[in-house]
């Protein structure tokens, strides 16, 4: 049999492989195809139903959270609305609301898969190779507990092999824009995902190889590459970015990391065959095992150190002291002068972050790149002796991917078993101090799906940072509870019309200068129709001019301006386009 056969076999072979890995890291999912998530899926599976609501029910953005707190951003959070701008919307416009959890989670899984197989054939032309940084990186045992928890955020490394092949593709001498375009376009994406910590570490990542590639060549295209393509993102994320930069600058998420781990127990989170959710092989703290554990399996981790001592060549070199770096950074705070340390300290950012064991789940993505680079050398140099060498290679690590899988399947059957009650339809909105309504088995949080389900906002919420300040709205049984909506002197107001975002209201038989409250939080952006919106003990008011119609309405912070930057950049880059294709004509 000629070479071309078997490249085809070989080629055959990884792609079944990509597909057959993630379905069986998911099938346990699609057993039973009514329940919800455990964990911290309830409160991520809510902010994705709040999308449906008001794109479906109400006909709007969903730029506000009526029901998280007494009233949150939900554009402006950054775990909020992160099914909007997202290849999975239609499935959560479409089906149901448990179906459409797993197809996203599933779809992720793929699209990382058949990333890091693109960035692999970047630096081989081995299928087998390829295959193997999806086999060990794209949902390996950290995927499987952190995706059983519900850490949604996780899903936006999916996008992270993609950065990398872009930039590869943008980096070289003569390379068409649009490669540039589709690297920013990763990097916005990973915004409106809510990537809190695969965005950084992307950014971290490509600017440490750029720059370490930049050296060997001598010359700086990589860091400029990386410097458009970073504006570019900036521009096409900035309806997101923006308001969400407000958020954090009124709720600054500074966390404290002094986490560190081990030897004994990073090799054992490697390797350990038995690595359910509430697993502990190795005594690590704090947090469950979910954060920690991580199975690619001793043949894995014999590829990676393969990687780290033996791979030569320039691109190869600056991956692997990358990876390395990330993977000192896994280590934690094992030392005020760690490079977790430094960074948490001093790039503020970094300051948002904790838990650093995360850190080496894009290590082994780029250690991976590496060893298949190696391997995929010493293949093409056997290839015209032994054609069906790339096929063997194949088979043998799509053996791995199982083995792989079926580790980073074991949190996965025990995650998704919550069944929800019957929701009473038609209850008007009001606020309750903690949730009505509970699964038929509770778990360790109270539930904010059920009750937005059921049109109710809980003030004792879980989801939305609640550092330094407390619900200003008050529980429909407070004793200085006055109503949804309430005039603070004579006259009575009579509501038309509700939605998240906005409340409209009829006023009669008022005085000149009363306020008019609303039961919401106060936050930048509440703006009415007639008057200026201020703050009063928390709540949202405005005093009125005198009888008639008026409407509270929320708009986040940034977004107009987001909006026009988002449109500027597809001006941008379409005219840049235009005049590089008219250059080459």
């Amino acid at each position: 049999m000629t070479q071309r056969p078997w490249r085809a076999t070989a080629a055959s072979i990884a792609a079944i492989s990509l597909v057959g890995m993630v379905f069986v890291v998911v099938a346990p999912w699609f057993a039973s195809t009514d329940t919800y998530g455990f964990h911290d899926w309830d409160v991520a599976t809510s902010f994705r139903y709040l999308v449906k609501v008001s794109l479906l029910e109400h006909g709007e953005w969903p730029s506000w959270n009526a029901y998280a707190c007494g009233g949150y951003p939900s554009w402006g959070y950054y775990e909020g609305a992160t099914n909007l701008v997202s290849p999975w919307l239609p499935a959560y416009l479409l089906l149901p609301l448990p179906w459409a959890i797993r197809i996203e989670a599933a779809g992720m899984g793929l699209l990382g898969a058949f990333g890091a197989y693109a960035i692999g054939s970047c630096f081989t032309k081995s299928h087998g190779a390829r295959l193997l940084v999806a086999a060990l990186w794209a949902v390996n045992g950290r995927w499987g507990l952190q995706i059983a928890s519900g850490h949604t955020w996780h899903l936006a490394y999916a996008y992270l092999p993609w950065c990398a092949f872009f930039f590869e593709r943008a980096r070289r001498p003569n390379a068409r824009l649009h490669y540039s375009f589709a690297l920013g376009g990763c990097f916005a994406l990973m915004v409106y995902a809510g990537g809190i910590y695969p965005l950084p570490h992307a950014v971290l990542a490509l600017g440490l190889y750029a720059l370490f590639v930049a050296a060997a060549d001598k010359q700086a295209r990589p860091l400029r590459v990386l410097l458009v393509s970073g504006i570019i993102g900036v521009g096409l994320s900035a309806p997101k970015l923006l308001p969400m930069l407000d958020v954090f600058a009124s709720d600054p998420r500074i966390i404290e990391s002094r986490e560190r781990l081990d030897i004994g127990a990073f090799i054992t989170l490697l390797t350990h065959p038995e690595q359910p959710f509430h697993a502990r092989p190795a005594p690590v703290r704090p947090y469950g095992w979910h954060e920690w554990g991580m199975y690619i399996s001793a043949w894995g981790v014999a590829l990676l150190a393969y990687a780290l001592l033996f791979v030569r060549g320039k691109r190869e070199i600056a991956l692997r002291l990358t990876g390395l770096l990330f993977l000192l950074l896994g280590f934690g705070a094992f030392h005020s002068m760690a490079p977790w340390s430094l960074l948490h300290e001093h790039v503020p950012v970094f300051k948002s972050q904790h838990v650093p064991s995360r850190f080496l789940y894009p290590a082994v993505l780029l250690l991976a790149v590496v060893a298949a680079s190696g391997i995929g050398r010493w293949v093409d140099r056997r290839r015209r002796r032994w054609p069906w060498l790339d096929a063997v290679l194949a088979a043998a690590v799509s053996l791995l991917a199982i083995d792989i899988a079926q580790v980073a399947q074991q949190p996965m059957r025990q995650s998704m078993w919550m069944v929800a009650p019957d929701i009473p339809p038609g209850r008007s909105f009001h606020f309750e101090r903690e949730p009505p309504f509970q699964y038929v088995r509770r778990d360790w949080a109270g539930p904010m799906l059920l009750s937005m389900m059921a049109n109710t906002g809980v003030l004792n919420c879980y989801g939305v940072p609640r550092q330094g300040w407390q619900p200003a709205a008050l529980a429909h049984d407070d004793p200085a509870y006055r109503g949804v909506i309430w005039l603070d002197g004579p006259g009575r107001v009579e509501q038309i019309s509700w939605t998240p975002n906005h409340i409209r209201v009829r006023v009669h038989d008022s005085e000149p200068g009363t306020l008019l409250i609303y039961n919401m939080n106060h936050r930048a952006g509440w703006a009415a129709d007639r008057g200026q919106v201020r703050a009063h003990q928390g709540l949202v008011a405005v005093p009125i001019q005198g009888d008639g119609e008026l409407t509270f309405r929320y708009r986040p912070p940034g977004f107009g301006t987001g909006v026009g930057l988002f449109a500027l950049t597809l001006v941008a880059v379409g005219f840049v386009w235009r005049r590089k294709r008219e250059e080459e004509v």
